[in-house]
């Protein structure tokens, strides 16, 4: 059934890019006819000295009137203004009637390209494929490490059994924040897990609506704290575990993505306005969880204490090529 609905939905995907290629050979060619003629009018405008503004208005410089005057051999700078207006005038209407047309010409195209589309069925839960297959991070070649295991936040955090399994390229990052930063990172990340343990009865805190919940608020928080280009990075970074199945992979992913356009979109929200805010998240769907059929689901669609069992996803993982992670020098705000 599935393999049926897929090949319906390439096959009208076939037929509308057949009609999309009709449709940019005649329409393409009257909107590459109408641009080149809005382009020229305004450089005709422009070869005489007028100034054109971009929504087609035409005007001329104190420069171009006292050049006219000197040319015409006339005293009154009000003949000289006379004559230029009404070239403007001309000008600005010729101007606006090619971009006129021009916009018509690609309101056509649009118009005609959203009809040869608009049989297309995409197959079923081909937004969920989308999340899983855009949301994949390489794997850090330089492994797994301890983090913090020195300094001051080694010191305490070491022997409280506190340190983190963290990849390479994320204590790299975390190195290069100053001790304040690092403190307010880790006061963070255990404020995040710390609120999601417990939230939903049922969860085991893995693959489940806790783990979306805790991904999603940690991420908001972390980009109010250091803002979203470090955040982003960061977190991608901290998928690039090597034996991170591909599924799990995306669900952190996206749910990172959606925390951070919470905080994004709620920059002067408390932590308990955002504990909100992404509990709400959550419980509409906007988030991600793995099913028992171990593929993602919307958190909405299974039920709190039915998501997969992790063991089993951790014996039978299935990987995915990732994307790099640049190295983008982003430092917290």
């Amino acid at each position: 059934m599935k393999g049926d609905q897929t090949r319906t939905s390439l096959s009208s995907v076939s037929t509308a890019l057949e009609k999309a290629g009709t449709v940019l050979t005649s329409a393409g060619t009257a909107l590459f006819t109408a641009k080149t003629t809005a382009v020229d009018t305004i450089a005709n405008a422009e070869r005489e000295r007028f100034l054109v503004g971009e929504t087609g208005d035409v005007g001329y410089s104190e420069e171009l009137l006292a050049w006219v005057q000197q040319e015409m051999g006339v005293a009154s700078w009000m003949v000289a203004h006379s004559v230029l207006y009404k070239q403007a005038e001309s000008h600005r209407d010729a101007i606006k009637a090619a971009l006129r047309a021009a916009g018509d010409a690609a309101e056509s195209v649009r118009t005609e390209l959203d009809r040869a589309f608009e049989d297309v069925r995409l197959p079923p839960g081909w937004e969920l494929e989308a999340v899983l297959l855009e949301n994949q991070a390489e794997a850090d070649p330089g492994g797994m490490v301890k983090w913090p295991e020195d300094g001051l936040l080694g010191m305490i955090a070491g022997p409280l059994g506190k340190a983190k399994d963290v990849t390479a390229a994320e204590a790299e990052m975390l190195s290069n924040l100053g001790l304040g930063d690092q403190i307010r990172f880790y006061r963070i990340m255990t404020e995040a897990e710390d609120t999601a343990n417990g939230m939903y009865d049922g969860d085991v805190e893995q693959d489940d609506h806790t783990d979306a919940f805790r991904h999603a608020y940690w991420n908001a928080l972390m980009t109010q704290e250091f803002g979203e280009d470090w955040t982003t990075e960061f977190t991608a970074k901290h998928e690039g575990r090597p034996d991170n199945a591909s599924v799990r992979e995306a669900m952190d992913l996206h749910n990172n993505e959606i925390g951070r356009t919470i905080a994004l979109q709620n920059p002067d929200a408390s932590p308990e306005e955002l504990q909100g805010l992404v509990k709400d998240a959550v419980e509409r769907g906007d988030t991600v969880v793995i099913n028992q059929d171990r593929e993602l689901s919307w958190s909405d669609d299974v039920e709190i204490g039915q998501t997969v069992d992790s063991g089993e996803l951790d014996n039978r993982a299935e990987f995915l090529p990732g994307s790099p992670v640049g190295d983008d020098g982003s430092s917290p705000k």
